[in-house]
């Protein structure tokens, strides 16, 4: 028995055998790209949740930033208000502390003026 084959048989042949290596190769492929995507899937779930548990964290932190900007506020309201009953304070004490202190040296004034002054009257003036 002969085999006696022209160049389109042997061209054929060459084709199948390039399809069958394909395909002999394409299988462990598929299955390489199967566990591929199986692993993406995971983690794609794994970032899911993660991203909710840094969501929750983000909405967290951002409660306690209005909280702590809110306790600024009032700590810089407070302030404002403690120096403006400073000023308050001042005001009303500067006044009657000058008033008493006036009163105090203009006494002693008078009172050195009264027990020392010339007992011939009329006299001349001390400068103290």
């Amino acid at each position: 028995m002969t085999i006696t084959a022209d160049v389109y048989d042997f061209a054929i042949f060459l084709i199948g055998l390039g399809f069958f290596i394909f395909v002999i190769a394409l299988v462990p492929a598929l299955l390489q790209l199967k566990r591929t995507f199986k692993a993406v899937e995971e983690l794609t779930n794994e970032t899911r949740k993660t991203v909710e548990v840094v969501n929750f964290i983000a909405k967290r932190t951002q409660d306690q930033v209005a909280d702590f900007e809110e306790l600024i506020s009032r700590v810089k309201d407070l302030g404002i208000k403690v120096t403006g009953l400073g000023d308050i304070v001042v005001d009303n004490v500067k006044g009657p502390i000058i008033s008493f202190l006036s009163f105090i040296f203009g006494a002693e004034e008078g009172f050195k003026r009264f027990f020392h002054r010339n007992k011939k009257g009329g006299g001349k003036d001390e400068q103290l």
